[in-house]
């Protein structure tokens, strides 16, 4: 068995040393696959042994739930990952419990033992409920952050009672209570230590949780006297606190505040970073001459995507969760294939944290086919993007959303990001302009160089393949202010807001969530009684689901002291909205979503909802252009008369006040 053990402990020492190049990978998992076997056989022929049904039997289970967490789609990869750590946690803190059992409650443990338990059971538990918690947010089922005020207090009470639990177990080995506290103490610190950890940190959170689990199992090894436990719990948890501290590194992330959970940073999560709204093509005439070449959102179809291909030299590919969600991994090695065969250069850019886990970009992309020497890491290539002809971004977010580098407000701030925004050209592969992991608009699909191919990434990319495959793919004929037709997301200063109030006769104000979120309901008073002084008729649409209760606008625009004959129900007030000069949206989303009328596939359809976009003009007051309850995109916001206030609610109706007084 010994002689098992150490031809085990050989092979999974030059299996982790092989998989430090993706030229030895594969050759690295091979061997550490037959360390195991090696390790597993020694151990199954253990003198001790005397008795195989248990074994058998967990075999049997294990085969039986292993299977088909093993047949999992690579989507579900980071989520299956993390459930094996809890799964492996949870064995060594069980070996633990038993041993402590076994040497009666602790009463016949010498010290060292007593630490190598302690340390057993209180990795094991953390790791266990953290993983899960981690497994849950990578699924969606357990969706944003946990803050809440004393966050940081309660989580070094947490750590320091462990701390102190386990040094009274190892002044007093029999006291029990104190031990199955422990437990329980360190079930609940698993689950502080990963609610509070952002979304675009889960790469780190899996990574850490490995550690863990790879040090409870050396732990379980110094327990039962397992040398090759001891040897590859030892490496795992190296290892994966290397690979942490790198990943952390890359982020501009403290080390210490991913593995204690946040400890140390403030208590409230950061606001949510509005994006920088983008001014209009053209202005109508009550509005000021703005900044004419101001960003606007730029469709692309496959073909033109086709041509800007052929007419490039060098193309970098910045893959995202979004390539591995469509499974388009193969359709994207055709793609550079096809380019290659014309002598064009392509090479991947890949970002320590794309996609769900460490590593989540090579592995699709070496399942594909492609060689790993076009896949450059992110301090290689970012120089190498202000001299590339066409950037192709596949469902790469806030790995790639310029906000990163200045806007100390947003949850990604000082991440280090690809430099996609310095190519030449930039084409965005994704399904919408829905938010990232981090839940924040990415200022890159407003660049002046960006150009939106939206589909599925599969299909999309599948286009463009079969149009560079066109032998009679040809420009297509330049149309004069075709663009201006385009729908394109048009920006309205308070000023510019105030001009067009000044010069309307009839307004809907339209209050939603936004308004609540915000408290804007006395300024949207104030707001309607100087409009009313300028002899504008004011009125309220009101949605019977707007907010998040029934009655939740009337009642507070009661309390703003907005007579309740001028707030009028959806079915009255529909007709009217035609007639009107001037429809004001409060951050209200899905009730003014005219998709609700015909996509059939989208959660809202059927719903009614109240006729804004048939007014004559539309202001949305909103922080930014994510989705509302629902998560989908509000076509409103690309309506051609309607224009974005962006900001929070209270202080852009403050402004308009104020321009509207002066």
């Amino acid at each position: 068995m010994e002689i098992s053990y150490l031809i085990a402990s050989a092979l999974f020492i030059l299996g982790l040393k092989f998989l430090s190049s993706p030229e030895t990978a594969r050759r690295g998992m091979f061997l550490a696959m037959i360390g195991m076997a090696i390790a597993v056989l020694g151990t199954l022929l253990h003198h001790e042994i005397i008795n195989y049904t248990w074994i058998l039997v967990g075999l049997i289970i294990g085969s039986v739930i292993g299977i088909p967490m093993g047949m999992v789609k690579m989507t579900a990869m980071p989520q299956r990952i993390a459930l094996s750590h809890s799964f492996g946690a949870l064995a060594a803190a069980l070996v633990g419990v038993s041993e402590y059992y076994r040497h009666g409650h602790g009463s016949e443990m010498h010290t060292i033992l007593m630490v190598a338990v302690g340390f057993e059971v209180m990795l094991g538990a953390l790791t266990f409920t953290g993983s899960l918690i981690a497994a849950g947010k990578l699924h969606e089922t357990i969706k944003g952050d946990w803050t809440y005020k004393g966050k940081n207090k309660v989580t070094a009470l947490l750590l320091l009672s462990m701390i102190a639990m386990l040094g009274y177990l190892i002044y007093d080995s029999s006291a029990y209570i104190v031990f199955y506290m422990l437990i329980a103490v360190a079930f609940a610190f698993g689950v502080q230590l990963v609610m509070p950890i952002g979304a675009a940190d889960m790469p780190v959170v899996i990574s850490i949780l490995n550690s863990y689990a790879g040090l409870a199992g050396s732990a379980t090894g110094f327990v039962i006297s397992n040398k090759v436990l001891i040897i590859a719990g030892a490496l795992d948890g190296a290892s994966g606190i290397i690979l942490s501290i790198i990943m952390c590194k890359a982020m501009n992330r403290s080390a210490a505040n991913v593995f204690f959970g946040g400890l140390g940073t403030g208590s409230a999560a950061p606001a949510p970073s509005p994006i920088k709204a983008p001014v209009p093509a053209h202005v109508s005439a009550v509005a000021a001459p703005a900044a004419d070449a101001g960003p606007v959102v730029k469709k692309i179809t496959p073909e033109e995507t086709a041509l800007m291909f052929r007419d490039a030299k060098r193309i970098i590919v910045v893959p995202g969760y979004g390539l591995a969600a469509a499974q388009a991994q193969h359709v994207v090695g055709e793609l550079a294939g096809l380019l290659k065969d014309r002598n064009i250069e392509v090479k991947y850019a890949i970002h320590p944290v794309a996609g769900r886990m460490p590593g989540h970009m090579n592995v699709l992309l070496a399942e594909a086919g492609i060689p790993y020497t076009d896949l450059i890491e992110m301090e290689e290539i970012n120089d190498e993007f202000p001299h590339t002809d066409v950037a192709l971004v596949i469902g790469a977010n806030d790995i790639t959303n310029p906000a990163a580098r200045y806007d100390t407000q947003s949850p990604i701030y000082g991440m280090p990001i690809l430099d996609v925004d310095k190519a030449r050209n930039i084409i965005v592969c994704k399904r919408s302009m829905k938010p990232g992991f981090a839940g924040i608009d990415n200022e890159l699909y407003l660049h002046k160089n960006t150009k939106m191919l939206f589909g599925d990434a599969k299909d999309a990319i599948s286009k463009v393949v079969g149009a560079i495959k066109d032998p009679n793919l040809k420009p297509a004929p330049v149309v004069e202010e075709a663009a201006s037709n385009e729908p394109s997301v048009k920006k309205v200063s308070p000023e510019q807001a105030a001009a067009m109030f000044k010069n309307a006769k009839r307004v809907i104000v339209v209050p939603g969530y936004g308004m609540a979120a915000a408290q804007a309901q006395h300024a949207v008073g104030e707001f309607a009684e100087i409009l009313k002084g300028l002899n504008v008729s004011v009125k309220y649409a009101i949605h019977p689901v707007a907010g998040r209760m029934p009655g939740h606008m009337n009642v507070l625009l009661a309390e703003a002291g907005i007579p309740y004959t001028d707030l009028i129900e959806m079915e009255e007030i529909n007709d009217e909205f035609e007639e009107t000069d001037i429809a004001l949206v409060i951050g209200a989303n899905d009730i003014t979503n005219p998709a609700a009328r015909y996509d059939t596939q989208s959660p809202i359809y059927g719903m009614p909802i109240l006729n804004v976009d048939k007014a004559k003009s539309i202001i949305v007051c909103k922080r930014s252009m994510k989705p509302g309850f629902a998560g989908i995109d509000n076509e409103l916001y690309l309506h051609k008369n309607t224009k974005m206030l962006f900001g929070d609610a209270k202080d852009s109706i403050m402004k308009v006040v104020q321009r509207l007084k002066g």
